[in-house]
């Protein structure tokens, strides 16, 4: 956690709505992704980021500096995702790139020098929604922990500290996950 970050955090515990704004700008898109991830519904997405946010507003005086402030929100969000889970039955995912355009459009972070040949990005796309599909069917804890490690760059010890488990755990959850995925997927061959 930078310095900035700390006097943000600790101007928001004071009660500075413009500094916890600042902080919700700065990892609104992250918390947004997370949560289209999980949920694998763009409008539950926008409404789990947002809930996420409220809520860790309300419990702001709770976070201790001891862990990091986006892996805080992170847990926020994951124990917010759990709760709305249970209260409804999840839908099939499909890719975000399907679903929005414009500045949360995945495609903008890729560079301009990567081009596919049509059928190169006909595979593509066939390979993210079958692993979309094999996404699907993981318990919701093999599913966090691998969005989380390969979709979000997060380490063991990070995803252990969301997730409320030991690191053993999370690698666990993500041998079983790539397991399963793998017998899903089955052999994969593109064209």
């Amino acid at each position: 956690m930078n310095e900035s970050e700390e006097r943000l955090i600790q101007k928001a515990k004071a009660g500075d709505k413009d500094a916890f704004g600042k902080l919700v700008k700065k990892y609104h898109q992250k918390m947004l992704y997370v949560a289209y991830d999980l949920m694998g519904n763009y409008e539950d997405a926008k409404d789990l980021a947002q809930e996420t946010f409220l809520r860790a507003f309300i419990k702001l005086s709770q976070f201790q500096e001891r862990a990091q402030f986006s892996t805080w929100l992170y847990r926020v969000l994951y124990n917010l995702a759990i709760d709305t889970l249970r209260r409804k039955k999840r839908t099939p995912v499909r890719s975000l790139e399907e679903i929005i355009t414009g500045d949360l459009d995945r495609k903008s972070k890729i560079p301009d020098s990567v081009m596919y040949l049509p059928n190169e990005r006909v595979d593509q796309e066939e390979l993210g929604r079958q692993i979309n599909e094999a996404l699907d069917h993981l318990t919701f804890n093999q599913r966090t922990a691998v969005i989380l490690r390969y979709y979000h760059q997060k380490s063991s010890k990070e995803i252990a500290e969301v997730m409320g488990c030991a690191e053993s755990t999370v690698r666990i959850h993500i041998f079983r996950a790539l397991a399963h995925m793998k017998k899903y997927l089955g052999e994969y061959k593109p064209g």
